[in-house]
């Protein structure tokens, strides 16, 4: 077991303890006033339960385009908040570096998948925990993972190797470009929001 497997087994740990306080506050959390105190917990609720899906997905789509290059994927490795494959194959460059790039992109089009169903939503916790989700699903994909990637070791790295011209050049402008959107719409920026004590 490794210090991965470890941080993973104390946010599982951690996850129980939100468990038992949202069945004890859900009066609170399933009226129309969200609250200080809801929204963090809800925020919990987006980052201990609905990342954990987002991070198996990632490691789906880059054993998907494993497969579409041709290669076989010899370990898949989820537990839970972090996970990883080992692509086997004679891969070039680009199909290397498609293979980096598909997790990712997964990881992005999860995190903007429920978007365009804000405003469907009426129960206010519920859209406040699709909102928490997306922040925080978004922020870590754009901006935490990549840095994370260069200063220790992941995807990034190979999908910004720009010897493999001019697709991480591309790559780069569409990143900064959606970050800017996403920044100016408010879906990682901070709303103005009243909220109640």
């Amino acid at each position: 077991m490794n210090i991965s497997d470890l941080i993973s087994l104390f946010y599982l740990i951690v996850s129980i303890g939100v468990v038992r306080e949202i069945i004890h506050k859900r009066k609170s959390l399933l009226d129309d006033v969200i609250t200080l105190q809801d929204r963090r917990l809800v925020t919990q609720a987006a980052f201990f339960f609905l990342i954990p899906p987002g991070v198996l997905l990632h490691e789906f789509g880059h054993t998907l385009a494993t497969w579409q290059v041709g290669g076989k994927v010899t370990e898949f490795h989820w537990m839970i908040y972090w996970g990883y494959i080992v692509p086997k194959g004679n891969f070039t460059a680009l199909q290397s570096w498609w293979i980096s790039l598909s997790g990712n992109l997964v990881s992005v089009a999860y995190g903007l998948a429920p978007l365009p169903f804000l405003g469907l939503v009426k129960k206010p916790v519920v859209k406040e925990l699709l909102r928490s989700f997306i922040k925080l699903e978004i922020i870590f994909s754009l901006i935490c993972y990549p840095l994370f990637s260069f200063v220790f070791v992941g995807d990034w790295v190979e999908i910004y190797d720009f010897s493999i011209s001019p697709y991480a050049q591309i790559t780069l402008i569409i990143h900064i470009s959606l970050l800017l959107v996403l920044w100016r719409t408010g879906v990682i920026g901070e709303r103005k929001t009243t909220y109640f004590q």
